[in-house]
């Protein structure tokens, strides 16, 4: 876990940095019967069922790995689990096994000496390798600080994010929410040290948790355990409360729409030797699971004198068995969001030591993340720098990692500020929730591209700073052209509510480029349908908002729909996969709208014409049927009639004085005053008023 301590008398947080090394078998030179820690590297990879439900690989995970994979390499050698036979043989010496990689194929156990030479001896094994215990340098805590009056609601916003705005805003992920992108559809994984009362902290308590697993304690509770350290889980609760948490009015996660794996693989006590294992098992474990995006605020690298620590040496990406990990989640499609660590020493404000980067943040195609000022002016002192010892430029980008508001894990109702990498990280992770989110079709490193290719460099602090480099990577997070950099980006979920007798469809639509007008369109259709009904969509009262009206259907009757709409980039639908992929057309529940902008008012001021009015006919293009709304602001008779193209009336819909207000008519069957079929072709409905005549153009497709 990684954090840094403040420099004045509030202190903040000071948390460990869990480290591991690897070497030989033959660097210890001491004999011993106290069982110890290595790895058991296997030559055999063999699996007898190569199904996904044998391999315990979801169907999401299988979806996917088919964005980055051919279809038929979707299941490889890195899938295979260890033979039962090799860990039978390995089990025979008596030592005892703590965890296994299919990534690695490998084993991991405690074994003496003489177990090990037993082990060794058995003809899969290729090499053991020590895992030697590291000095843990204990956190300290400051009591949670009183916190500055922040008002519930910020200029701008509908939701509370309380002293959690700035931090969110000043990535640009507040302008992301306001217009309805919130994490949908995207699955998270954290590992850390725990998620202390996830299920009882105000914040924490309305997560979406697919799934959790305690590697340490072995069991599916990552909260604090009987026995434990007393501050196990309040790391990863604040981390997990800066990107999922949502408490209205005090904190907001910056992706409190995803769904999230959590796995504690870190051990806050002085007997810590498993974490990197632990590590290599969350992050295998979540990907089966069908994770997009795994967050890990952790770093590993200097061990106790008295034994061994990653050489700087040996950060090139594929030394260390965590960065191992990170690359095999990367070719299987997971985006690794992790945290530089904290071991940056700045000599002044543009004197910053090299290479003082933490593994996995070595790894190739991950996102490494340094810390900066919470408004994004300044590099943090303690950030890590890079490069890594094969010269690829690390960090990939900041975030704010000073002062950030979390969640205080040992409570239910209590937050705290923050410094450090760790609190940056997850912040980052948000933002590539976001951006994946408004993208479904995108590859992590298309998510991973978007976040560089749109971050602001530090340049005014730090002119003479090449971009990228190795202090802030190529520059301070911006989730909003992140998310835009690709084209239009739909809301994830629309907002459907009643009014009389019709639906109001709600969407929002952003682009970096002018929106083609006569593109915008909402698609449904009934369950019995055979073609799908166009309504145009028409910009609402809110910055990027559309709505589409259309009949409230028949009790017990669910259409389902689809968006559309055309930049310069070009089409683009919602869901990103329709019509193969569409969403109910259904009432959106009061649990769901309070994560949206238009909570209060969904129908905005102006909904409500101040003259006669005449309403797009929907569907159109119709076949048979199609309903007309027109609106009176007075009783007053008006005449509502259809003309084919050369001027000719063809059928009456309605004479005289509706009631003030929205009034609706239908077209029954296509028929004329007669009773008579009219052919396909355009139409033109016309709404005579005392005050003037209105026309719509409307098109007849049998």
């Amino acid at each position: 876990m990684i954090a840094a301590q403040t420099t004045h008398a509030r202190r903040i947080l000071l948390l460990a940095i869990f480290v591991f090394a690897s070497g030989s078998l033959s660097q210890v030179s001491a004999q011993t019967t106290n069982p110890r820690h290595y790895w058991i590297y296997l030559n055999q990879r063999t699996a007898a069922d190569l199904s996904p439900q044998a391999l315990g690989i979801s169907e999401r995970a299988m979806k996917r790995r088919a964005k980055v994979l051919p279809v038929d390499r979707l299941i490889d050698k890195f899938d295979y689990p260890i033979s039962q036979a090799i860990i039978d043989q390995i089990r025979s010496t008596g030592a005892r096994i703590r965890t296994m990689s299919r990534w690695l194929n490998a084993v991991s156990v405690e074994a003496t000496d003489q177990q090990l030479r037993s082990i060794a001896a058995v003809p899969s094994v290729v090499s053991t390798v020590p895992v030697f215990n590291l000095v843990f340098r204990k956190p300290e805590f400051a009591a949670p600080p009183s916190l500055p009056h922040y008002p519930r609601l910020q200029k701008g916003t509908t939701l509370g994010y309380g002293q959690s705005f700035d931090q969110l805003n000043n990535i640009n992920i507040v302008a992301l929410h306001s217009m309805g992108i919130i994490g949908s559809g995207v699955m998270l994984g954290m590992l850390d040290d725990g998620f202390n009362n996830h299920t009882t902290h105000v914040v924490l308590k309305n997560i979406h948790v697919v799934a959790e697993y305690d590697f340490v304690q072995q069991d599916s509770n990552t909260s604090l355990a009987p026995g434990e350290y007393i501050e196990e889980g309040i790391h990863g609760a604040g981390t997990l409360s800066s990107i999922a948490g949502f408490d209205n009015g005090t904190l907001i996660g910056g992706a409190y729409g995803v769904s999230v794996i959590l796995a504690k693989t870190e051990i806050d006590s002085v007997e810590i030797h498993q974490e990197e294992d632990n590590f290599v098992a969350g992050l295998e474990w979540m990907e089966r699971l069908g994770a997009d995006i795994a967050s890990c605020s952790l770093g590993y690298r200097d061990f106790d004198t008295s034994t061994y620590s990653y050489l700087y040496t040996q950060l090139d990406g594929h030394t260390a068995i965590v960065s191992k990990a990170a690359t095999v989640a990367a070719q299987k499609g997971v985006l690794l969001v992790t945290a530089m660590g904290n071991e940056g020493q700045a000599t002044g404000r543009d004197s910053f030591l090299l290479g003082t980067i933490l593994t996995p943040a070595d790894a190739d195609s991950i996102v490494s993340v340094g810390a900066a000022s919470l408004d994004g002016s300044a590099l943090a002192s303690f950030s890590g720098t890079g490069p890594t010892t094969d010269g690829r430029t690390k960090p990939e980008v900041v975030a704010p990692g000073i002062n950030v508001f979390w969640a205080f894990g040992n409570s239910t109702n209590i937050y705290w500020n923050v410094n450090g990498t760790s609190a940056a990280t997850p912040l980052t992770a948000s933002a590539a929730a976001l951006v994946l989110s408004a993208h479904p079709e995108f590859t992590p490193m298309q998510v991973r591209q978007a976040l560089m290719s749109t971050a602001i460099p530090l340049s005014a602090s730090y002119p003479s700073f090449d971009v990228p480099n190795n202090f802030y990577g190529h520059g301070f997070i911006n989730a909003y052209d992140a998310a835009l950099s690709s084209g239009l980006v739909f809301s994830n979920i629309p907002i459907i509510t009643a009014r009389d007798s019709v639906y109001v469809v709600t969407t929002w639509i952003a682009s970096k480029t002018s929106l083609v007008a006569d593109s915008l369109a909402f698609y449904y259709r009934y369950p019995n349908d055979a073609f799908f009904t166009r309504v145009a969509l028409v910009p609402n009262l809110n910055p990027h908002e559309y709505r589409a009206i259309i009949p409230r259907p028949p009790a017990g009757v669910i259409p389902v729909g689809y968006f559309s709409a055309r930049d310069a980039s070009g089409i683009r639908t919602s869901p990103f996969s329709a019509p193969d992929s569409l969403f109910n057309v259904q009432l959106t529940s009061d649990s769901l709208r309070q994560f949206y902008p238009t909570v209060d008012s969904v129908l905005p001021p102006n909904f409500v014409p101040a003259d006669f009015a005449l309403e797009h006919n929907f569907p159109n293009p119709f076949n048979a049927t199609t309903t007309i709304q027109f609106y009176t602001p007075t009783t007053a008779n008006v005449e509502l009639t259809v003309f084919n193209l050369l001027g000719q009336r063809v059928k009456t819909l309605f004479v005289g004085a509706p009631v003030p207000g929205w009034n609706t008519v239908r077209w029954n069957d296509a028929k004329d005053d007669y009773g008579r079929s009219v052919a396909s072709g355009v139409y033109f409905a016309r709404l005579n008023t005392s005050r003037s005549v209105l026309t719509l153009k409307m098109l007849y497709v049998k």
